[in-house]
């Protein structure tokens, strides 16, 4: 063989080399790409926050999602009336203006929380206000062809007389087609040992929506510990009751409308006009004594969001936490159930949270993914990572996942059965101090990282990655030391934005 081929042998094999070697490089310098970060305005339309709406000076705020596919809030909002706002996605709303004016009604003053019913092709606008008459509490009923109104009085008088004062009404129209009547016997007018009481009722309704018939059946008072805070003048209100997998589900109000303790609870019934048993950890939605900037959550109604795949809670808190009062601003938060049947509820919240589904393209599929994990302690669950409930509450602390730091750096990954497209991660830290991490890693199965993602400290935030969509089968998120030095380390949940 010639000088001249060996030296061109040597050469191909050299080129060949350093091609390999360039190769090689190339796949670790992939395995190590940092993605670019979406800032947080450039991905406002996944994300809301509360409050919502920009809506002042109401409370009561009662959300229906119509036949037409919008959303529609009938708060107190107008001493002679009430307004109300339209929405196609919960988080931005238009005003309709004034949808029901009772200048010409039965009732002279003090116009309350309204909620508004479609049935056969008909809207019910079911309001509390004042009776001329005997200067006591009474429902109204209005009627309408459209959820924007306007309404008009079925009767020039209140709907019933029970002789005694009445607010807060809430309709069921069960699976059988028969209707039911929510109620509270105010405590304005029900003296109890001593005590001012408002008291939850229930009766039924005819088939023509605007008539009861019977006798109303007491269903629950304020007999919790956390219900007697307000002292002499106990609350049980803004009833709302909606039946789910062969069980009634009754959330309302205790303490007064005003104060920070303002909270929501539950109780539970065979049957829709009772008996019913609280919940013993009630009240699953309250301001917890650190929250500076959360007042009186309460007076709730229930929706689902766009797609029907998640359910809302909508609900009033205080304008002003300071202050408290009467002047109030609209939260929504999702809630759901656990497989007891109990109910949870992921908020008050005051930083991002996703689009309520079917807003955007984007769905959270962390539910679709298998999860396993570096440790776990006994008794907790890493299915607790993708069942929905985000970390609020200290007393929910058993929901988290938490590990039993056998390892150095433990780790979290979700693996879908085939390649997913996603644009946000959200991870929620523990609402236990001892808990909680101060950074991650995600690790990307297509070769990107996020290097450094930062927890924050308020109960219900999540430490958020949002980037181009990008395509991957797993996630890997590896897990910073406790921020506290504590024994364990936990998170909550994880939500994944990826198309469905």
């Amino acid at each position: 063989m010639g000088k001249s081929k060996k030296s061109s042998i040597i050469i191909l094999l050299l080129v060949i080399i350093l091609l390999s070697g360039y190769g090689v490089w190339r796949i670790t310098n992939m395995q190590e790409k940092e993605i670019v970060l979406f800032n947080e305005q450039d991905v406002e339309d996944r994300f809301y926050k509360n409050p919502v709406g920009d809506i002042t000076d109401i409370g009561d705020p009662f959300v229906i999602k119509a036949s037409d596919g919008k959303y529609y809030c009938y708060p107190t909002s107008w001493n002679m009336g009430f307004k109300a706002w339209e929405s196609a996605d919960m988080v931005n709303w238009y005003d309709l203006g004034p949808v029901y004016k009772g200048y010409t009604s039965w009732a002279s003053s003090d116009y309350w929380a309204p909620e508004v019913v479609e049935h056969e092709g008909k809207y019910y606008m079911y309001y509390t206000g004042r009776w001329t008459e005997k200067r006591s509490l009474r429902i109204g009923v209005a009627v309408s062809d459209s959820p924007k109104g306007p309404f008009t009085d079925v009767y020039d008088h209140p709907m019933f007389d029970f002789g005694y004062a009445v607010i807060d009404a809430n309709i069921l129209i069960d699976d059988d087609g028969r209707k039911y009547m929510y109620f509270s016997r105010d405590c304005s007018e029900n003296r109890v040992s001593g005590r001012n009481e408002s008291h939850i009722y229930g009766i039924e309704l005819n088939d023509d929506m605007i008539s009861v018939k019977g006798e109303p059946v007491l269903l629950t008072k304020p007999d919790q510990e956390w219900e007697k805070f307000s002292g002499d003048w106990r609350w049980n209100e803004g009833a709302t009751v909606f039946k789910r997998n062969g069980k009634y589900y009754m959330m309302y109000s205790a303490n007064c409308y005003a104060s920070k303790l303002y909270s929501i609870g539950y109780a539970t019934s065979d049957s829709p006009l009772g008996t019913y048993t609280k919940y013993e950890k009630n009240p699953i939605v309250e301001a917890e004594i650190t929250w500076d900037n959360v007042s009186g959550p309460g007076h709730n109604s229930i929706t689902t969001s766009p797609d029907n795949s998640e359910w809302f809670i909508v609900y009033h808190t205080h304008t002003d936490p300071v202050q408290g009062g009467g002047n109030r601003q609209i939260f929504i938060d999702r809630m759901g159930f656990r497989a007891d049947g109990s109910i949870y509820v992921n908020g008050p919240t005051l930083t991002e949270q996703p689009m309520p589904s079917g807003v955007t393209e984007y769905v959270n599929i962390a539910a679709d993914a298998v999860i396993t994990v570096g440790s776990e302690k006994a008794g907790f669950k890493k299915e607790a990572l993708n069942d929905g409930e985000i970390g609020i509450y200290r007393k929910n602390k058993d929901y988290d996942w938490v590990s039993d730091k056998t390892m150095e750096k433990d780790w979290v990954k979700l693996e879908w059965n085939e390649n997913r497209k996603i644009s946000s991660v959200l991870i929620y830290g523990s609402p236990i101090r001892d808990r909680r991490i101060t950074s991650c890693k995600l690790i990307f199965s297509n070769g990107k990282v996020v290097s450094r993602l930062e927890f924050a400290e308020t109960p219900g935030a999540a430490a958020i990655a949002s980037f181009p969509e990008t395509e991957v089968k797993w996630i890997k998120i590896e897990l910073d030391k406790a921020a506290m030095e504590g024994e364990e380390i936990g998170l909550s949940e994880i939500f994944v934005l990826g198309k469905k």
